[in-house]
């Protein structure tokens, strides 16, 4: 797996599986647990930033939860958020979600 600056990508997760929680472009897919109180408070603040979220409750999908775990370097944290370049970030502010939705638009 690699790590850098928040993101993480784990070879080992099967392309397939990550194709599931991809969100079409602008928009990210958020694993969340309901008991997550930094999961409630991005998923308000991107809300508030008009941002479209897909909430997957990972301890309701498993593959939810394989692929987080496998993008933590095996640890259980979230939020994890996917975006629709199947980079991923681990507990991010609002304000980095919206500098990687940018930096997708922007096609960096």
């Amino acid at each position: 797996m690699h790590v850098d600056e928040g993101e993480a990508r784990e070879p080992g997760t099967p392309a397939a599986e990550l194709a599931d929680y991809l969100p079409r472009p602008g928009s990210v897919t958020v694993f969340s647990a309901a008991w997550c109180g930094y999961c409630t408070a991005l998923k308000a603040g991107l809300a508030r930033a008009g941002t479209e979220v897909r909430e997957v409750m990972i301890e309701e999908d498993p593959a939810a939860e394989r692929i987080a775990i496998a993008a933590n370097g095996g640890d259980w944290l979230i939020p994890t958020v996917v975006f629709s370049d199947g980079s991923i970030r681990v507990n991010p502010g609002v304000r980095g979600v919206s500098e990687r939705l940018q930096q997708i638009d922007d096609g960096v």
